[in-house]
């Protein structure tokens, strides 16, 4: 877990890169084809994170019936975006845009139907995010003419910011770690000047007077 903690950074800088694959695959490559399996397989995916905590933690029955109700649509919908895309040649075609708003329209009216009785409580993130799953989900179903076209500008612009982001704390990442490495490596001496040998000077000795000897 300490290496892993260590090398997070790396991590980081490959989900960074993968994003950005990602996101340049969706637009010059076949990203329709691609998107709706990805969000049928994201739905389902968070469906299935949502439903053994919400059942062991809410005590209103109701609302633990809606919910599992709801999960279990969920899931339906969206297997049936990775089945009928891959399996058939016509695909989901308009039917896309309505099973994805039905699936915005159920997730915000479960959940404020949840608030309103008091047995759930939501903060600010929470409230706008159903906020704009009701009025994107009413949308997308009475438009009738929602393409993938538009979900893969959307996973576009959110893969960038995301991996400019992951880009970013990577970096500051790496900057702890070489920090710490730093501080771990021992010193190492700095190599000296070269003195050249030079000739001792000369010092000349003075000759002792003699005191002169009158004669």
């Amino acid at each position: 877990m300490k290496a892993f903690k260590q090398y997070g950074w790396v991590i980081k800088i490959i989900g960074a890169a993968l994003l950005i694959g990602l996101a340049l695959f969706l637009y010059f490559g076949d990203g329709e084809g691609i998107v709706i399996p990805f969000i049928g397989g994201a739905i389902i995916i968070y469906s299935i994170v949502r439903l053994v905590p919400f059942v062991k933690t809410q005590k209103n029955d109701i609302v633990k019936t809606m919910n599992i109700m709801e999960i279990t649509i969920d899931i339906a919908i969206g297997l049936a975006m990775i089945l009928i895309t891959l399996l058939t040649e016509d695909g989901l075609g308009v039917v896309f845009g309505y099973l994805f708003g039905i699936y915005f329209i159920m997730r915000g009216s479960v959940h404020f139907y949840s608030i309103s009785i008091g047995a759930e409580k939501s903060d600010l993130p929470l409230y706008l995010f159903h906020v704009l799953a009701l009025v994107i989900g009413s949308y997308i179903f009475t438009s009738g003419d929602f393409t993938p076209g538009v979900l893969v500008w959307i996973i576009l612009f959110f893969s960038i910011v995301a991996s400019g982001y992951l880009s970013y704390d990577g970096f500051k990442g790496y900057k702890v770690y070489r920090y710490q490495k730093t501080l771990h490596m021992p010193d190492v001496d700095q190599p000296q000047d070269v003195i050249v040998d030079q000739p001792a000077p000369v010092v000349e000795k003075e000759e002792p007077i003699q005191d002169e000897i009158a004669s």
